[in-house]
């Protein structure tokens, strides 16, 4: 069933973003008037795990091909106001994919995913931060099975599903010279409220492009485990996403 299900993609690539902007890799001074930085972004996700809708539980083995064969339109982005001390950071996603089964078109699937992850930021160091925020998660599915149905009397499962998690992490940025950074992401969420648990690893190369821009390349770990509702009302996301990505930020 490896094409069956990618609409948990957008979940996974993009709920646990939070404070996806890097810091500059000069050491700040004390608090000053705030910046504004715009960081669109895209990650080529590969995704494997399990996802329950209703009686329907299918196994997700997807490449980007898969995804991107499937996905009609989507945004990723994060903007973000800091004045050296603190900061706020907003990360908005949102897929609206269909997805077909195999050859045997076993499964139609359409369905839209978005996450909307809101945290504070306070600088600990010269070169690191740490955060914490929530995350509204938004999905919702429709699967249509088409031929062999693997539950007698049942064609079709459609599900809304939405949830609320905290979460709390840290992001540091190393100079390397006064062209390139390493920046580093990591945090943890969920702790069985919304989701059972969401972790978030992301490393990125920051290579300055201008005076106020810079182009990030990286690499995206996520692990989202969530569970909800009963029989038809069933929904279960439990899966790793992982994949390069590519961005760049703008300060203002």
């Amino acid at each position: 069933m490896k094409r069956t299900i990618i609409l948990g993609i957008a979940l996974a690539t993009t709920a646990p973003a939070a404070a996806t902007a890097p810091t500059t890799a000069k050491e700040p001074t004390a608090a000053k008037e705030w910046e504004f930085i715009v960081n669109p972004y895209f990650m080529a996700p590969s995704i494997d795990g399990d996802l329950g809708v209703g009686p329907f539980d299918a196994r997700v083995d997807a490449s980007p091909s898969d995804v991107f064969s499937q996905l009609n339109w989507g945004v990723m982005g994060a903007v973000e106001a800091n004045n050296g001390e603190w900061g706020l950071n907003l990360d908005v996603n949102y897929l609206n994919v269909d997805a077909t089964d195999d050859g045997n078109r076993r499964f139609s699937v359409n369905g839209h995913q978005a996450a909307y992850t809101a945290t504070v930021l306070r600088r600990v160091h010269p070169y690191a931060w740490v955060y914490a925020g929530a995350r509204l998660s938004d999905m919702g599915v429709a699967l249509d099975c088409n031929t062999n149905c693997p539950v007698a009397g049942d064609r079709s499962a459609r599900r809304d599903a939405s949830w609320v998690e905290f979460l709390g992490g840290f992001r540091a940025t190393l100079p390397i010279d006064d062209r390139f950074d390493v920046t580093v992401n990591a945090d943890v969420g969920g702790f069985g409220i919304g989701s059972e648990i969401s972790v978030n690893a992301w490393p990125q190369l920051g290579v300055r492009i201008g005076e106020r821009s810079r182009a990030l390349i990286g690499y995206r770990l996520i692990y989202v485990k969530h569970e909800s509702g009963d029989g038809s009302s069933r929904f279960v996301y439990d899966a790793l996403t992982f994949g390069p990505t590519i961005g760049v930020e703008f300060r203002f």
